[in-house]
């Protein structure tokens, strides 16, 4: 459904990756935190993939 570095901003398109399975780059001030993997779950503040939290103010998710 998206493409490789799409950056996921909304509740929406983050719900559609977890849907989708889809293998998601955690980004922290322009680099990259976290390889990732398929995101988990989602709360109104944070993202969890592979069982460990980001907070969605800090971080950006990019598709793998």
């Amino acid at each position: 459904m998206f493409k490789s570095g799409f950056l996921l901003v909304s509740p929406e398109q983050i719900a559609a990756a977890i849907f989708n399975k889809s293998d998601v780059i955690v980004w922290q001030s322009g680099r990259i935190l976290d390889y990732g993997g398929p995101i988990e779950s989602q709360t109104e503040h944070s993202v969890t993939i592979n069982g460990a939290k980001y907070l969605k103010e800090n971080c950006e998710f990019r598709i793998r």
